[in-house]
């Protein structure tokens, strides 16, 4: 059995990476502005 290649991986979208939230890492369920449902940090529209 082979390794599987770069063109493989699989991963979220960039377009996700404005709902990660920068206190503790969780994703958010909208899109900013809304609040992380975790820690309840403020993800801010940008």
């Amino acid at each position: 059995m082979t390794s599987p290649g770069p063109e493989d991986e699989g991963g979220d979208a960039a377009c996700w990476l404005r709902r990660v939230c920068p206190a503790c890492g969780r994703i958010a369920d909208e899109d900013p502005p809304t609040r992380c449902p975790a820690c309840g940090e403020v993800l801010p529209a940008e």
